[in-house]
């Protein structure tokens, strides 16, 4: 089985998303970013773009963000997002 880290997907609003996941894929300002378990310590901001998280069943969820900023430490995730939606298949 793949190594976890726990994820949580938030907005000004409300959370979206809180769990373990085995991968994640970012849009950030530089280009699109992937991030493991056990990934080295990161803030960056966010883009436009598709959010792509594979979870701890391996099934993929997709949501659109309109910009905001990505931390990963110790094997916590945190999207802190302006908007997010569900992408459209």
């Amino acid at each position: 089985m793949a190594s976890l880290f726990k994820l949580s997907i938030l907005t000004p609003e409300k959370t979206l998303f809180e769990g373990d996941v085995q991968y994640l894929e970012a849009p950030g300002t530089e280009g699109y970013f992937g991030v493991l378990a056990h990934h080295a310590a990161l803030v960056t901001a966010l883009s436009v773009g598709t959010l792509t998280v594979r979870a701890a069943s391996g099934t993929e969820e997709r949501w659109q963000v309109a910009g905001g900023f990505f931390e990963v430490s110790n094997n916590v995730a945190t999207v802190l997002a302006d908007a997010v939606t569900v992408a459209k298949s």
